[in-house]
């Protein structure tokens, strides 16, 4: 019996091999476009999961109220760790650790930059390390040693054991090799090549000591039986007693791991908001919906072609077939041809993953022996071959032979309306899938065409490293000498990654019980110059004059606390105990966070023991050539240190990685959801053509003409596409009203963006259609009345 129903299904594909192509290609490509997101989502949603104790282990944050607005920083004191283990009840293991710090290697001839932590001892256990060579216990207990990891060993030492290995580091002091340890999995949200004592961290650096400076990331690992709840309420009160009630605006609390990668977002009320995980949903959201769009196709073409093969069934059921034998008939051809489908997605996912992991900066890779990989196919063959035959399964088999037989059409009036309801749903989705991607794109462009208040072209940044700040003045006039650079300026910070703020601001006026978060930069004498920003009062800093050491330059948005209507060069604030002299304010710049408005911020004289050179190349020179003579500058006057840089531009660009990620799927599935669609209209179209044939032959010798014929044919597809126009537009203007209401700054939702959007579906739906229906209106008619 089975082997009777596989020759009939394979004799039914080769004589429609046609709609059989549309239809087994459309459902694969939906398939492989639907997997290939879930593998994304599934890796985002395995992050951490491989931690043994992770539903135990936190970072320590803080909510701290300024200005009516509530900030939640993940920096903590130096202090916190050692003190929160030792007596707060409830921590098993606190452990300080640096933020990601990049360190120059020195291998002989061969010098290479590696990004690594400073940890406390306990971080091995924490983490739970798996150790490939070295003791765990004491890897990390001597102020020299390093631990590194499997590739990182590989990359420094090839296949020659590690252990005890000397590694110079910054051209400075050596390290001995104490452990190596298996890689981090590329899903963990804590990653380095190499680990390094903590104490070595702490030299030079007098404000760890401080509880009332926050500065580093401070681990906790909690015992299993810890009641999270008491241990926060602990932690809080135990930090108010140490700082003696200074930070009573500040609240400490514990953030769970399992929450660190897809939440770590908080609102202007500190409250925890969606962070990647709405990307996690909105991608589950388009892949569902391209598989939908895929499923519909499979299931109209194969009820529209279950009805050539109502006399099949009539001859069956003459020669004593059941209803029985005939649904098990049509229910398994159709799960065959879904299972094709899905054998045929998996060559196409095989193929294409690579460009998608090149899309989403990723490493992912589809095993066909993993339950869940194989049961989201099995799924899917199942449910789409089953709702596919489910009608000729069920309405063909309750078919009157002998009725059937005569020729006598069966009337299907509900068949038809869910066909045209599916076609409608399918045209919604992809017309929504456009305009939300065209809509994204708006944003992201409107964001980037907005007065950052800086001129970021042409600005290539370097770090600081070796002796570069002992003769900092030579390579600035080296550099200009190349005839390829406008000007050089110092800053602790880069622009956009300003990071160092204080409350401890004050000046005449000033309300004692408002606090205010005030971001620091500290800069050179060019700086401004370099970074094309505007003075709107005052002067800049002066090269090497000692009196502007006791001197700042604010923002207007600082400004306009001091004094929102008057001139505020020449007046007095104090940081902490010192008094300060503003001498000049800079027009409002966008740091940070590229949506939201400018934030108060002060420059103060460039002081740091290390830092970034920002440099401004001229207009009209060769950028290739001009980073080759800067980079031959900078290792002329830093040996034994790679030249290593970016673009101010490349680092603006990469604020927009989440949304850039979002507009590039939803482009590259919204075409695809255009091409199934058009698949699928192309078929029904065809069938809906050679239905009519008979109809197209009388109206020809009736007179009708070619284009009204092709009218005749094409309306039914025009109407059903404004009727998903209806549907698709208010959808998509609440859905991404919504989503463009996240941003401080935002662009409006253009109604031409929706006119542009169902145009472009009505002309490629009557492009898909008149293709079949030129054919159609063309048709000699004596064929086809023949036999009337």
């Amino acid at each position: 019996m089975i082997k009777n129903y596989f020759k009939i299904t394979l004799r039914n594909l080769w004589k429609t091999k046609g709609y059989s192509f549309l239809n087994i290609f459309g459902l694969a490509v939906g398939i492989a476009a639907a997997s290939l997101i879930f593998l994304w989502v599934e890796d985002e949603l395995s992050y951490n999961k491989h931690i043994p104790d992770k539903e135990n282990i936190y970072t320590v944050k803080s909510r701290q109220v300024y200005d009516g607005t509530t900030h939640v920083f993940g920096a903590s004191q130096g202090l916190l760790a050692g003190a929160i283990e030792a007596e707060i009840p409830g921590i098993r293991h606190a452990v300080r650790s640096s933020w990601d710090t990049s360190l120059l290697f020195n291998l002989g001839d061969n010098n290479i930059y590696q990004t690594g932590r400073y940890v406390d001892p306990d971080f091995i256990s924490v983490f739970a390390l798996e150790f490939l060579e070295g003791d765990r216990q004491s890897a990390l207990s001597d102020i020299n040693n390093l631990v590194i990891t499997a590739s990182a060993a590989k990359r420094m030492f090839g296949n020659e054991p590690a252990l005890g290995k000397q590694v110079r580091i910054d051209n400075d002091e050596s390290y001995t090799v104490s452990g190596v340890v298996k890689d981090m999995p590329g899903n963990t949200s804590i990653t380095f090549d190499w680990l390094i004592p903590f104490k070595n961290f702490e030299r030079g650096k007098a404000w760890l000591k401080n509880w009332g400076t926050n500065g580093i990331l401070t681990l906790v690992q909690l015992q299993p039986q810890a009641d999270l709840a008491d241990v926060n309420g602990q932690l809080d009160e135990f930090v108010i007693r140490k700082t003696n009630g200074e930070t009573t605006f500040s609240r400490n609390f514990l953030y769970p791991m399992e929450r660190w990668r897809l939440y770590d977002s908080f609102d202007r009320d500190g409250n925890e908001q969606e962070g990647r995980i709405k990307y996690v949903r909105l991608f589950s959201i388009i892949a569902w919906v391209v598989l939908l769009i895929a499923c519909i196709n499979f299931m109209n073409l194969a009820t529209a072609r279950s009805e050539k093969r109502a006399r099949e069934v009539g001859m069956r059921k003459v020669v004593g077939a059941s209803k029985r034998s005939l649904i098990s008939q049509f229910l398994g051809e159709s799960v065959i041809l879904a299972t094709v489908s899905a054998l045929l997605a998996i060559g196409l996912i095989y193929l294409s993953v690579g460009a998608f992991n090149n899309l989403v900066e990723k490493e992912l890779t589809i095993d066909l022996f993993r339950p869940a990989h194989l049961m989201f196919l099995a799924g899917i063959v199942l449910v789409c071959g089953l709702i596919s035959g489910s009608y000729p399964a069920f309405y063909l088999s309750s078919f009157n032979p002998v009725t059937t037989l005569k020729g006598v059409k069966q009337k299907s009036g509900a068949t038809v309306f869910i066909r045209r309801g599916l076609v409608v749903l399918q045209y919604a989705a992809s017309i929504t899938l456009i305009i939300c991607t065209t809509i994204i794109f708006q944003q992201i462009e409107h964001t980037k065409g907005r007065d950052m208040g800086y001129d970021r072209s042409q600005v290539l940044t370097t770090q600081l490293r070796g002796t570069m700040l002992e003769h900092i003045d030579v390579i600035k006039d080296q550099l200009t000498a190349t005839g390829d650079v406008e000007r050089a300026g110092l800053s602790n910070m880069e622009v956009l990654n300003i990071h160092s703020n204080t409350t401890g601001i004050s000046w005449e006026g000033k309300d004692p019980n408002k606090q205010v978060l005030i971001g620091i930069l500290h800069t050179d004498a060019d700086f401004v110059s370099t970074m094309g920003m505007q003075l709107t009062e005052g002067r800049d800093f002066r090269p090497r004059q000692l009196g502007d050491s006791s001197s700042i330059v604010i923002n207007e948005a600082f400004a306009r606390l001091i004094d929102p209507d008057g001139k505020v060069a020449g007046r007095t604030v104090r940081w902490g105990d010192t008094p300060y002299t503003v001498i000049g304010v800079v027009k409002d710049f966008v740091y940070n966070n590229v949506y939201a408005p400018s934030e108060p911020l002060f420059f103060h004289p460039f002081q740091a023991d290390r830092g970034f050179i920002n440099i401004k190349t001229r207009a009209g020179v060769d950028l290739s050539e001009a980073v080759s003579r800067i980079g031959q500058v900078i290792r002329e006057n830093n040996p034994g240190y790679p030249f290593e840089y970016h673009f101010l531009d490349d680092t603006f660009n990469s604020k927009f990685k989440s949304e850039m990620l979002i507009q590039k799927l939803a482009g590259v599935f919204a075409v695809l959801s255009i091409i199934i669609s058009c698949l699928g209209l192309f078929g029904l179209a065809a069938f809906t053509a050679e239905r009519r044939t008979k109809e197209m032959g009388i109206r020809k010798v009736l007179g009708a003409s070619v284009s009204s014929l092709m009218k005749l044919l094409n309306r039914e597809f025009v109407l059903l596409v404004s009727v998903a126009c209806t549907i698709a537009f208010p959808v998509t203007w609440w859905m991404m009203g919504n989503w463009l209401g996240s941003y401080d700054y935002r662009t409006e939702i253009h109604w031409q963006v929706f006119a542009f959007a169902g145009l472009g579906a009505f002309l490629i739906a009557l492009f898909t259609v008149s293709s079949q229906a030129i054919r159609a209106a063309l048709a000699n008619p004596t064929k086809s009345l023949r036999d009337e």
